[in-house]
């Protein structure tokens, strides 16, 4: 049986749930509480555990740089391959020479052509860019080769029609590559500007695969999310052995389950329950990883364990439909409505 007990590989390490800008398809527009920062003990548990994994990823529902203590703790991580997710809005000379010195990839959120971007994320494109070639600048001065730094676009009907020309400006950015993950609507407004569908859509897979050429002429890989619900199941969080501290703690399984929330699936809404399998402040990462119940939730997941909602034929009247806390198989979390399971919703 496998039950990934041994390893833990990748941490994602949310160092603050505040944040810079307000978009409004951020998970945060639904929270019913205040966003907190990570405090001296609990980031003082995770850098005395020696965290061993392959990749720590510092990133979270907040701006990491937000963080009143961003440079100071990105120096106590001390880890070999730290990556960053940031909106590259607020970047001064000391935030850059940090990510300079401590990361190996920065990825930044690129949702789009200047008017897009500026709807989504509330400032300007050329913000944006500029920040990124003054890492470029800075990197090349200290004759380095990285950090690598890499562009996520959230796909809606808001900025469908932006990402052929968008290719060919993110590389005279500096931009190495270009992941694209579908929306995941978190508002009511949101819910009917995905682009995916329940089942195939011959046209929109065509205009979808059309970007890779355009791609390759432009000189920038491109990764492109599934625009159809897939039957297959595959947690790239369970598969790449991966675990979430939150900001006070917390040990969730993945992004999904590290904050209560809310999500419209195929425009059904849902009421996401946090999941968590204790605290980094009561234990250490590896009695976290070992406890019984997480290898049982990494076991049933990894084995697809559990029903596809989405294709179900009792999805008009099923009552378990309307939270993830529980499915009819008896799975407590479920994930038998993610998304991320079908490769509709990419993580960096």
């Amino acid at each position: 049986m496998v039950t990934y007990s041994d390893s833990i590989k990748k941490v994602y390490i949310e160092l603050t749930q505040n944040c810079n800008l307000n978009c409004r398809s951020c998970f945060r527009s639904n929270w019913e509480r205040t966003p907190v920062d990570m405090p001296e003990d609990v980031f003082s548990r995770i850098v005395g555990d020696e965290i061993r994994g392959d990749t720590l990823v510092v990133g979270g529902v907040g701006e990491p740089t937000a963080h009143p203590r961003f440079i100071e703790y990105s120096k106590r991580l001390n880890h070999d391959n730290m990556e960053l997710t940031s909106n590259a809005f607020k970047w001064d000379d000391e935030t850059i020479q940090t990510m300079i010195t401590h990361y190996k990839k920065v990825t930044v959120s690129v949702d789009g052509l200047p008017d897009s971007f500026f709807a989504a994320r509330g400032f300007e494109f050329d913000v944006m860019t500029g920040n990124v070639r003054r890492l470029i600048e800075a990197r090349k001065a200290a004759g380095k080769q990285t950090p690598v730094i890499n562009a996520m676009l959230v796909l809606s009907k808001d900025n469908f029609d932006d990402v052929k020309a968008l290719l060919p400006v993110l590389k005279k950015a500096g931009f190495a590559r270009l992941i694209v993950s579908n929306l995941l609507p978190q508002t009511e407004e949101d819910k009917s500007k995905i682009i995916y569908t329940p089942y195939l859509d011959t046209e929109l897979r065509k205009s979808v695969h059309r970007w890779y050429p355009a791609a390759s002429a432009a000189g920038i890989p491109m990764k492109i999310p599934m625009t159809k619900f897939s039957a297959e199941h595959r947690c790239a969080f369970v598969e790449n052995e991966a675990i979430f501290i939150t900001a006070q703690g917390n040990l969730a399984p993945c992004y999904r389950f590290a904050h209560d929330g809310q999500e419209f699936v195929f425009e059904r809404k849902k009421k996401i329950r946090a999941a968590y399998f204790g605290n980094i402040l009561e234990n250490t990462l590896t009695e976290l990883w070992n406890r019984d119940d997480y290898i049982d939730f990494r076991y049933r997941n990894f084995a697809s364990r559990y029903p596809s909602c989405v294709d179900c034929d009792y999805i008009e009247c099923c009552e378990y439909l309307s939270s993830s806390e529980a499915d009819c198989r008896a799975n407590e979390p479920s994930c038998a409505d993610c998304l991320w399971c079908r490769e509709l919703i990419e993580c960096p």
